[in-house]
């Protein structure tokens, strides 16, 4: 006889596996001391996860930045206090930098839905942000032209792939990306350095 899928005691589950295995708790069912108020208030804290998931990536290129361009801990503190200032869903850029080097950036967390391969929201999303880092955005008093421009995202090996494949596939703008490697030459002071799109993978620590 063929065991009967229960959809509630499925999801049970999972929240009960997740919540003891990634903070630690006691075995319990936490699933079922949740009230309605419980799982509303659970659910708007997780309604803002790709927040979360932005800042985190966000302050993660911010140390790879400094590192890459031997930032002062002055410039690096400010930086991240400019991070950490910033409201979700600001209308401009997810980085802006003017003073220790001229830079903007977009922060993509993406979690590609179909394997190594982007949706149609997720793809058309990544595109539009690539077109506002060459073209600029109308909220925005970054001129891109004069700017070191970035595109970063998780560093996950479906994300590298699936980014990969939709750059191949890119209409337009695709001779300007470059994925960047170790061994990339990114020179702030140079008009060809601003021509381009440097793609970025980081991962972030707790």
């Amino acid at each position: 006889m063929s065991n009967h899928y229960d959809r509630e005691k499925n999801l049970k589950d999972r929240l009960n596996t997740f919540l003891q295995k990634h903070l630690g708790l006691p075995e319990e069912d936490y699933y079922s001391r949740l009230s309605q108020k419980g799982f509303g208030k659970l659910k708007s804290v997780l309604s803002g996860i790709n927040n979360i998931f932005t800042v985190k990536v966000t302050l993660a290129f911010v140390e790879w930045l400094a590192t890459r361009f031997k930032l002062s801990e002055k410039d690096r503190s400010t930086i991240i206090s400019e991070v950490l200032s910033t409201k979700p869903n600001a209308n401009g850029y997810d980085l802006e930098i003017s003073d220790s080097i001229q830079m903007i950036a977009e922060v993509k967390c993406n979690i590609p839905v179909h394997g190594e391969v982007y949706g149609a929201a997720q793809r058309d999303g990544i595109v539009k942000d690539i077109r506002s880092l060459i073209c600029g955005k109308s909220k925005s008093t970054a001129d891109p032209q004069s700017c070191l421009k970035f595109m970063v995202l998780l560093d996950k090996r479906k994300i590298r792939e699936a980014t990969r494949r939709l750059v191949r596939n890119m209409e337009k703008h695709r001779d300007r990306i470059v994925f960047v490697e170790p061994d990339t030459r990114i020179d702030p002071d140079s008009s060809h350095s601003k021509e381009n799109v440097y793609v970025v993978f980081v991962g972030f620590k707790t």
